[in-house]
């Protein structure tokens, strides 16, 4: 499959729409429940999401068990934006194989460090080093190109209560964060290298874009990309376009898991490292 043919988001599993009907009919009307309140009950419902964990190839049974444990843990404690079966996806594909000397992890866009706590778990026991890039002053502001979703200063935190977190429900000690705007922190070359798996949660096609120019060069032969801006047109396109993938120099495969989650593994490199012009 090439970024051409990527099927469309799948459509809600219908015993899906019943429930999130009667949560809207008859849950939220009567009870002024919390964000985290409501994930811990989307927690209840999507917990088997988790099952993927089951197959990382390079944990033992045991350290797969304990991953999930440490997910579930996380999703009882800190508010965040991903569905459980998009995680474990995202695992699996980082656990194919353990780092190799210097690799990392990027993650771009983390909240209130839900993922992050994650990656660091799975990091650890991988041996990659995990590479934490937000403003923390939430999404930046909608221009034209974004189309008509508007997340302007949404999923904002500050850094200091994302470490917070991920040293109560992760692992600090493999994090490295980099505070600001993509467009500053992430420009060719100033990356470490080389990147196993970067994973991208931004929101727009403007910050896909940096993220991309910045990390495509280093990444290592076997690296992958993850998007979980699937669901939003404008980056689904941006990133479904083979042109987005030529101008950056490499040819990719590309899957789609759920409405949320592209996933993008380079197959070869059309040109040697340089500095990508996207357009």
């Amino acid at each position: 499959m090439t970024v051409s043919d990527i099927a469309e988001p799948p459509r809600p599993r219908r015993a899906y729409i019943s429930i999130r009907r009667l949560y809207r009919r008859f849950v939220e009307p009567r009870f002024n429940l919390s964000r985290l309140a409501r994930q811990r009950l989307k927690t209840l419902w999507f917990a088997s999401g988790y099952a993927p964990l089951l197959r990382i190839e390079a944990l033992s049974v045991r350290q797969r068990l304990w991953l999930l444990w440490r997910s579930l843990r996380v999703d009882w404690s800190i508010p965040h934006g991903h569905e459980a079966r998009d995680c474990a996806e995202t695992l699996v594909a980082l656990g194919e194989r353990r780092a190799r000397p210097g690799e990392v992890m990027i993650e771009a866009g983390c909240w209130q460090g839900g993922s992050t706590a994650k990656w660091s778990l799975a990091c650890r026991l991988l041996g990659y080093r995990l590479h934490v890039y937000d403003s923390f002053q939430g999404v930046e502001p909608r221009t034209d190109a974004e189309g008509t979703y508007d997340f302007t200063g949404q999923y904002a935190a500050s850094l200091a209560a994302v470490r917070e977190h991920v040293a109560r429900d992760g692992d600090l000690s493999v994090c490295e964060f980099h505070p600001g705007w993509f467009c500053d922190t992430m420009e060719p070359g100033s990356l470490p290298a080389p990147v196993r798996l970067v994973y991208i949660d931004c929101d727009l096609v403007k910050g896909t874009k940096e993220v991309l120019t910045g990390v495509v060069p280093v990444l290592s032969d076997d690296g992958v990309v993850v998007s979980q801006d699937g669901q939003i047109p404008v980056v689904a396109r941006f990133l479904t376009s083979p042109d987005t993938w030529a101008a950056l120099g490499v040819d990719v495969q590309g899957t789609r898991r759920s409405r949320h989650l592209l996933t993008f593994r380079v197959t070869s490199r059309v040109s040697a490292w340089r500095t990508p012009c996207l357009p």
